[in-house]
């Protein structure tokens, strides 16, 4: 039914117990309820696409004032799809406001922080396979 089922991060519990929320076929691909996962509490990952491909996706949620802080990444552009909240992304000295269903495109070798409003934000990162970001509160 379910095999290789993704690792599910600070949701509790086993994956088993959310594999209501994924369809995963090896020879039809991957299926994920974003809304399911973007639920709860707290800051940081809570979904990130099975490794072993040369992509990376990652839903991460920043509670309210939350915040990615600023830094450079000179591998990989980021494509950053927000599902949910309002918050802003700044890249190098522009400031952009974002809301839920909008995508913004950060190049690679860009100063890049990501701030929630006091609403909270979820979104998604999508890029080449490369090593995690830290979440910290918003100073």
């Amino acid at each position: 039914m379910h095999r290789n089922l993704p690792r599910i991060v600070d949701q509790g519990g086993d994956p088993p117990c959310w594999a209501h929320l994924i369809d995963e076929s090896p020879d039809d691909g991957l299926l994920i309820d974003l809304d399911a996962l973007s639920t709860g509490e707290g800051d940081g990952v809570t979904w990130s696409l099975p490794h072993g491909g040369d992509l990376d996706a990652n839903l991460i949620r920043l509670g309210p004032r939350a915040a990615i802080e600023e830094h450079r990444n000179d591998d990989v552009d980021v494509l950053v799809v927000v599902q949910s909240g309002t918050g802003e992304i700044v890249v190098g000295d522009s400031v952009r406001e974002v809301a839920g269903d909008q995508l913004m495109l950060i190049p690679r070798g860009s100063r890049r922080a990501i701030h929630a409003s006091e609403h909270g934000l979820v979104y998604l990162s999508i890029h080449r396979a490369r090593g995690p970001l830290t979440v910290r509160p918003r100073r």
